[in-house]
């Protein structure tokens, strides 16, 4: 795995339940399988608009999280953002799964979410 920026939205320590309503997103640069530096982002009252242009500003590839609306995937996927929704855990335990390529394990799916990446 080449090097990567990864955002996962938080709550305490946790994937929070709506990427959309979030108070505040964790990116993570890694590198070979292996994290390399992160660092938090307070959107908290930023529109759907706002979120996406930090993102894409910001160069994330991958966005990890629980639920999203339709209306922003549409926007993270037209700036080539992939998201991988309707997971759930403690962040540390899902970034290690990501970059393992364990999130499809069923302890990270959210219960009677359809995904549809």
């Amino acid at each position: 795995m080449a090097k990567i920026r990864i955002a996962i939205p938080v709550f305490n320590s946790r994937i929070s339940p709506v990427l959309d309503a979030c108070s505040q997103i964790c990116i993570f640069d890694c590198e070979q399988k292996q994290e390399v530096n992160r660092h938090n982002v307070w959107v908290e009252d930023l529109s759907l608009s706002e979120r996406l242009t930090i993102l894409a500003k910001l160069g994330v590839s991958v966005v990890i999280c629980c639920a999203v609306s339709e209306a922003l995937h549409k926007l993270l996927k037209s700036k080539n953002i992939r998201v991988i929704a309707g997971r759930v855990g403690e962040i540390e335990k899902v970034l290690d799964a990501y970059l393992c390529d364990q999130l499809d394990d069923q302890c990270f799916h959210m219960p009677g979410y359809k995904t549809t990446n």
